[in-house]
């Protein structure tokens, strides 16, 4: 195992529990409390604590609710970790060998290979293999105690030789053979593993993690994979070497972003049936994807495969896919002929069903999410607003339609906790190096993230590279602080999620700054929407559920991931200029980063109708996307010049301004500006209740005056009193850089 699990310190005991998906825990010295073994916390309530603890300096555990106790053996009996415990004493007790440090599998591998003579690599040959393939995956013979087997490596996502599939040779079958014929019936196993005890994984997963297709194929053994990719199969060729009985759910996983797999066993009945099995597994676990299988073209129970496929010269690698293969299960293949060209506000309308109201936050949410599947021109978005109106809300409803393997949503997380994610953390098989894969994901953060890791991530916001190289300091073995370095892989599309009007200026040039609505009408929907849900949950997720608007929204978007699109064209640049350019007399600086947002909503809104802007195998936008576009963009271009959010834009408007212009009228003398009490009162009676003062002094004053829309000064009549003056009167068109 990975640590020392007889030596474990609270830490490795908290990491020991998460393997096993145990990530709710509290500690308190050498003592871990988390959910019991038996179920006895399955009704827990946040913030409690759990009845089972575990002391990491005595080794026992005991539950106050159920009695269960025992020491460390128990504890790993229970998760199925005894036998490597077990294993791991007997290597502790062994004499430490003195000399020369054993060599690598890949060092084994390689002389082995090297050694194999033609005679043995005739093997190979005879079933269809050709030398170029042989000298590609090392292909040879190796001698294991006192017999020689054929040897197949197999190697990591990092390309290192991790065990060696191994096959008993023509001359242990003769053996065999006799030994039956003399009444001795112990064969040799036709099938081995070295290290015996190695871990398996699934085999082509260094060509998987490479490749950008969509469609995957997996096969019943090694040699029927390295003669697929020998005869020209383009898409990524993988197997777990034992046909379905064998293959992980784990290795399932790593399948998870493939939208069409082709599933092509044995002609014999073991295969058909394992094939069966395999997909019905394939399709309960990755629901977006459509699960083929392949017929080869021999009688039934022939026992032929793969290999026979190619060797008889039976068909092409691309009649495998389009004459042998049919769709079995899962998610149904998608034909694009049966979109429509879609609005912006046929997209509201479909989002509408769970997110009412809010227009632009929502559409703008939409569009963002789509740029995920552009190869640069994905989005980042801060949704900004006073807690409760909805931010979290919108963003994690959108997120439902899209492929649920290509959303990562944060609550809260340190940068060191985002680097060593297991979930984005990848090996790149040509350094070695450590990277974040963010490429066409999309990133959620339903908190303000650590500042540290905000910073750490603006310049992929900033789309400067790429790679973006990282170094964080991790502990040693032996305690030392150690640098880790590798690099971040983009570009994801970015949500961030803040109730903070105090937007750093980095973040508002780098995202989209939009808020929910916060009208009488939204309230009221949102109650009745709340009590709907609330009220029969299950009624409320099976409507959900069979909404056709939303189905198809979800199958163009599998469609649209399918196109791994690289580049979006503009069809008339003068126009989009144009458009962009209405109704502004000065531009400042940071419009150049709004016009990059622009064109990216442009992008996004053509992508989704990417069945009509095909032109010559490329999409391209056009002035009917850019006008759909204008429809949410006039909503946020006036707010976007000052750096915040449309709340903030909206409350100096309509209860600063507003009491400003009251009050001017009612004196009809000439007005300074106006007290919080006169904020108050004109929030009052346009909404009909009172504002949150605390939020009004410690978030919206702070945000207008760095926007320079509001100065503050004391009341010259009453001196307890602040005074805040309009700087600049929108209503009245005399803001110069509108």
């Amino acid at each position: 195992m990975a640590n020392n699990i007889t030596n474990m310190k609270p830490d490795d005991f908290i990491m020991y529990l998460a393997k096993h998906g145990i990530t709710d825990v509290k500690q308190r010295g050498d003592e871990v409390s988390f959910p019991c073994i038996n179920g006895c916390d399955d009704d827990h309530r946040g913030g409690e604590e759990f009845h089972m603890s575990y002391n990491c300096a005595k080794s026992v555990f005991f539950c106050l609710k159920c009695g269960e106790k025992g020491n460390l053996a128990t504890l790993l009996k229970y998760f199925g970790d005894y036998k490597d415990f077990v294993a791991e004493q007997k290597e502790s007790k062994k004499p430490v060998k003195t000399g020369r440090k054993p060599a690598s599998l890949d060092t084994i591998v390689f002389n082995a290979y090297s050694k194999t003579s033609e005679q043995d690599r005739q093997y190979f040959i005879n079933r269809g293999i050709n030398k170029d393939s042989i000298d590609r995956f090392l292909l040879g013979t190796i001698k294991i105690g006192n017999h020689k087997r054929y040897m197949i490596p197999v190697f990591d996502k990092t390309g290192h030789v991790v065990c060696i599939k191994l096959r008993r040779t023509e001359e242990d079958e003769k053996a065999d053979f006799l030994a039956k014929t003399m009444g001795k019936d112990n064969p040799t196993p036709k099938y081995m593993v070295y290290p015996t005890g190695a871990s398996l994984i699934l085999v082509g997963e260094d060509q998987l993690v490479k490749s950008t297709s969509s469609d995957v194929l997996v096969c019943e053994g090694e040699l029927d994979r390295i003669i697929a990719i020998q005869n020209k199969v383009e898409m990524p060729v993988v197997t777990g070497g034992g046909g379905a009985q064998t293959f992980k759910d784990e290795w399932i996983d790593q399948l998870a972003n493939m939208r069409n797999i082709y599933i092509c066993f044995d002609r014999d009945e073991a295969g058909e049936s394992g094939a069966e099995k395999l997909a019905q597994r394939l399709a309960a676990r990755i629901p977006t994807a459509s699960i083929y299988l392949i017929t080869l073209p021999f009688e039934k129970n022939s026992h032929s495969d793969l290999t026979d496929y190619f060797k008889q010269k039976c068909g092409t690698a691309e009649e495998l896919f389009t004459k042998y293969a049919k769709f079995h299960c899962g998610a149904k293949p998608i034909d694009p002929s049966q979109f429509k060209e879609l609005t912006v506000d046929d997209i509201a309308d479909v989002l509408n069903a769970t997110i009412k109201y809010d227009y632009v936050a929502k559409t703008v949410v939409f569009l963002a999410m789509n740029s995920t599947y552009t190869e640069s021109d994905q989005l980042n978005v801060m949704l900004n607003g006073d807690s409760g109106s909805g931010k979290s809300h919108d963003v994690i409803e959108t997120a439902k339609l899209f492929p649920p393997q290509d959303v990562l949503i944060y609550g809260k997380t340190t940068p060191t906790a985002f680097y060593y994610s297991d979930k984005l953390k990848k090996t790149d098989s040509e350094t070695g190096q450590t990277y974040m894969d963010l490429e066409r994901r999309i990133m959620v953060f339903t908190e303000q993230p650590d500042t540290q890791l905000q910073e750490n991530l603006r310049a992929l916001l900033s789309h400067d590279a790429k790679k973006i190289p990282f170094a964080i300091t991790n502990k040693s073995k032996n305690g030392k602080n150690v640098a880790v370095e590798g690099y971040i892989l983009g570009f994801p599309s970015t949500f961030f999620c803040s109730a903070n009007m105090r937007i750093d200026e980095q973040e508002q040039t780098r995202c989209l700054i939009i808020s929910p609505d916060t009208s009488k009408e939204k309230v009221i929907a949102g109650v009745d929407a709340s009590i709907d849900k609330n009220s029969n949950r299950e009624a409320y997720d099976e409507r959900i559920a069979r909404d056709e608007a939303r189905n198809q929204l979800k199958e163009r978007i599998l469609y649209i991931k399918s196109l791994r699109v690289k580049t979006i064209d503009i069809s008339d640049s003068e126009y989009l200029r144009a458009r962009f350019m209405e109704n502004r007399r000065a531009l400042r600086p940071k419009a150049q980063r709004e016009i990059s947002h622009f064109i990216s909503l442009v992008k996004a809104m053509a992508l989704i109708n990417a069945p009509f802007r095909t032109v010559d195998g490329k999409i391209v936008a056009t002035n009917k996307d850019v006008d759909e576009v204008m429809k949410i963009w006039s909503k946020l271009s006036k707010s976007m010049i000052y750096g915040i959010s449309p709340q903030a834009y909206d409350f100096y408007r309509d209860f600063i301004l507003g009491a400003y212009f009251d009050k001017k009228a009612r004196t009809n003398t000439p007005v300074k500006g106006v007290t919080l009490d006169e904020i108050r009162r004109r929030y009052y009676e346009q909404t009909g209740s009172y504002p949150n003062m605390e939020n009004v002094r410690k978030q919206y004053i702070p945000a207008l005056q760095c926007a320079a829309l509001i100065s503050c000064d004391k009341d010259e009549d009453d001196k307890r009193q602040k005074l805040i003056i309009p700087l600049v009167d929108i209503n009245d068109g005399l803001d110069k850089n509108a």
